[in-house]
């Protein structure tokens, strides 16, 4: 408890409770009377009752004062917060510090200056984007995970995914072992050697890779293979005349990264290229699992991944899914798809538990050309959907779920 005010230690006690109205923020999108923060929420009765913080984690950059990350997509969670009676604002670990404010940035919606420094009163709700597994790594983000725990400060989406646990948790439940490909963890050159014995297309995926980077390809290519790389957005192939060259090449590329074996599937067609489905999952305002939105993610014309910064093309998943498969069976491939993905993300966020409250991922799934589906990845921290209306639902649905931890913090 703090000793002055008989509150929590860390949680906000304003005299009155009123929120001082600190700084400028959201002038493009309100009116001249209403550009400072407000003290009161939506409902204010008779009596000012606080607007929720929610504040988005991120890490500095570096010998800068300001903040990493997609700050478009940033710009957007704060306009729609706005709109939904929060404030929400950016901080960064070294913002988090004092047990009665935090240093933060608002967005202000100038052109010239977007972003200004505020200081503010503790968030009710942390929102983790630090942006890489290296930046979360480090000292003052594991520091300020543990403060935010000892102020009782619900912190939520809290580490990224590693393939090789997720694949583990999976698979030690009936439920969502039907959908693995086969997969291991690579330990050594022969079992690349032996998985091509039994599979015409065989994958390596490092266990801490995102968005296809440092994936190798190998497929039968008439009575040899073909090894394809894709590492810092530049893709090599090379042709091997045996097993044995195939996978010496392969495990050369990966350069000792920890990574996975997996079965390769012959994924559904759209236009004579193989797909993916790209599956958006998250909590709603009562704190349960949904998917808010699914698109369909085409391969480029080498077809090693569907990822779009490695040449993959965005198409609306009703469209691909009817095209490949007729509307009727299309319908009910895609209710198995949902079914399939809340299954893996209650397994997820059970197996996982003691890394805090999950509120969101996203989720990799193939279709086979015969209509089976498979789980290829899920990622902690989704990238943002170009889909407008999963975009769109997905901000609301993110900032319900903020108000229901702000609600309920201790789950």
């Amino acid at each position: 408890m703090d000793s002055k005010s008989g509150a929590p230690i860390g949680r906000r006690a304003d005299s009155g409770g009123q929120l001082t109205l600190l700084a400028q923020a959201n002038a493009s999108s309100r009116s001249t009377d209403d550009r400072l923060l407000p003290a009161v929420g939506e409902k204010d009765v008779g009596k000012r009752v606080r607007r929720p913080i929610i504040c988005i984690l991120t890490s500095a950059k570096k010998n800068s004062d300001s903040f990493r990350g997609n700050r478009a997509n940033f710009r957007d969670i704060c306009r729609a917060g706005d709109r939904l009676g929060l404030t929400v604002v950016v901080s960064t670990p070294a913002g988090l510090q004092s047990r009665r404010k935090m240093d933060c940035f608002l967005y202000t919606g100038d052109r010239l200056a977007p972003w200004r420094r505020a200081t503010l009163p503790l968030p009710d709700v942390v929102y983790n984007r630090v942006p890489d597994r290296e930046a979360e790594r480090r000292s003052e983000v594991i520091k300020v995970k543990k403060w935010l725990a000892k102020r009782e400060i619900p912190l939520f989406n809290e580490r990224f995914y590693n393939k090789a646990e997720i694949h583990r948790w999976l698979e030690s439940e009936r439920e969502t072992s039907r959908y693995l490909p086969a997969s291991e963890l690579l330990q050594k050159e022969a079992q690349i050697s032996q998985m091509l014995k039994k599979q015409h297309l065989v994958y390596l995926k490092p266990v801490d890779g995102k968005a296809g980077e440092g994936i190798v390809q190998i497929r039968t290519e008439g009575k040899g293979y073909r090894v394809t790389m894709q590492k810092k957005g530049a893709r090599t192939s090379a042709r091997a005349s045996s097993r044995h060259e195939a996978a010496e090449l392969s495990y050369r590329a990966l350069g000792g990264r920890p990574s996975l074996i997996q079965q390769g599937v012959r994924l559904a067609s759209y236009g004579g290229r193989p797909f993916d489905l790209r599956l958006l999952l998250q909590k709603d305002g009562r704190g349960m699992w949904d998917v808010t939105g699914i698109g369909a993610r085409i391969a480029d014309a080498d077809g090693i991944t569907t990822h779009v910064p490695n040449g993959g093309q965005i198409e609306n998943a009703d469209q691909v899914l009817s095209t490949a498969f007729g509307k009727a069976r299309a319908g009910r491939i895609e209710q198995s798809v949902r079914r399939m993905a809340l299954a893996i993300a209650a397994t997820i966020e059970q197996k996982s538990a003691g890394a805090g409250h999950t509120g969101e991922m996203s989720m990799d799934i193939g279709v086979a050309s015969d209509g089976s589906l498979y789980f290829f990845e899920a990622n902690a921290k989704p990238m943002k959907f170009d889909e407008p209306t999963i975009r769109a639902k997905s901000l609301r649905r993110l900032l319900a779920y903020c108000k229901y931890l702000a609600a309920h913090p201790v789950s």
